[in-house]
């Protein structure tokens, strides 16, 4: 059995994780999306076909030569993966006509179906879930995403630097920065407090009037085998999403993670650092399912932060350590296996 996705090869989530799954020999054949915005690592994929427009346009069709170089991919391949999104939504009635089996691992806010593939694989128990109610007839499993091979563990031992991702501006205030940096005026340890964005301009206004010395911006990009070398404690206000591969990737690098008590992640993560979500409130964005989005209190942030400056965390360390043993390629990789030949010859 043959597996293929439509990736992207920039430094983004979407396109390590599709790396990790073709590096650990799960994804055999690839067609890269093109990006107008990113840059490609052309040596992730060497022998690889672009697809493609301009990101605006993503969701039109493919003229005749890229239709050409789909129709070339799929005759390779028994299985489609697609990572969150189809990017063409030709790919399905083109993978139906030459008996082709669609897997997609959708993230439930964003994902849209404009139509339906053969199966899901749901990266969180909270997807799962939704999905299940959603669409019964369609097979799904909850399968984690494993541990990124890059990923290296170290004992963090007191909780003094605080790392948060920003990112590339999430929507809706996904990672909860804005509630973040609220929360600063009212910390009172010398912590150190690290917000990391792939877009210099996204904080300009958050933190232009915040003379605060115990916040670092990080805007230069770092390498992946590099992201979660520093800090002790990844903290990380989410709002509404099931799989969050930053608080997998930092756990598993032995950080202590301070993200928002809610499901999914109060069912797998320590619970005793997580912080209290204030109240939900339901939004939409345009292609996905209607959530709950949680809302912080800054103060309550503050005070969490302030609990944990300077206490020991070597046991958090340590079971972000077996977690991402347990998590490991090694140990998922047969149940997608097994999955996708279930798929495949159903």
């Amino acid at each position: 059995m043959r597996v293929g996705s439509i990736v992207l090869s920039s430094t983004q989530g979407l396109g390590i994780l599709a790396k990790d799954f073709y590096d650990a020999g799960l994804v055999d054949e690839v067609l890269i999306k093109r990006k107008s915005k990113k840059k490609h690592n052309l040596d992730w994929y060497p022998s690889a076909k672009f697809i493609g427009c301009p990101d605006s346009d993503f969701h039109k069709g493919v003229d005749l030569a890229e239709s050409q170089k789909m129709i070339n991919f799929l005759s390779k391949i028994d299985l489609l993966l697609l990572f969150e999104l189809p990017f063409f939504w030709s790919i399905y009635e083109y993978a139906r006509e030459m008996g082709v089996k669609v897997c997609l691992m959708p993230m439930y806010e964003v994902t849209p179906l404009p139509q339906y593939p053969d199966a899901f694989v749901c990266p969180s128990r909270l997807d799962q879930e939704i999905y299940k109610k959603n669409f019964p007839e369609i097979k799904s499993q909850f399968i984690r995403v494993p541990t990124h091979s890059a990923i290296k563990w170290r004992l963090r031992k007191t909780a003094k630097t605080f790392v948060h991702n920003a990112g590339n501006g999430s929507s809706m205030d996904r990672n909860g920065t804005r509630a973040l940096i609220d929360s600063m005026k009212y910390i009172k340890s010398p912590i150190k407090l690290l917000i990391r964005t792939q877009n210099p301009g996204l904080l300009g206004g958050l933190v232009d009037n915040l003379d605060d010395p115990r916040l670092e911006v990080v805007t230069e990009e770092i390498p992946f085998d590099e992201l979660w070398k520093t800090g002790d404690v990844f903290i990380f206000p989410e709002r509404f999403n099931g799989l969050s591969l930053p608080i997998q990737e930092a756990f598993a690098s032995g950080m202590m993670i301070m993200c928002g008590d809610r499901f999914p992640f109060n069912s797998w993560l320590p619970k005793d650092p997580l912080i209290p979500v204030d109240s939900y409130e339901e939004k939409h964005i345009i292609r996905g399912q209607p959530f709950q989005s949680a809302i912080y209190d800054p103060k309550k942030i503050a005070k969490a932060i302030d609990r944990w400056y300077g206490e020991d965390i070597t046991e958090f360390s340590l079971r972000g350590k077996e977690w991402a043993e347990a998590n490991s390629w090694e140990n998922l990789k047969p149940k997608y296996i097994e999955y996708f030949k279930e798929i495949s010859d159903g």
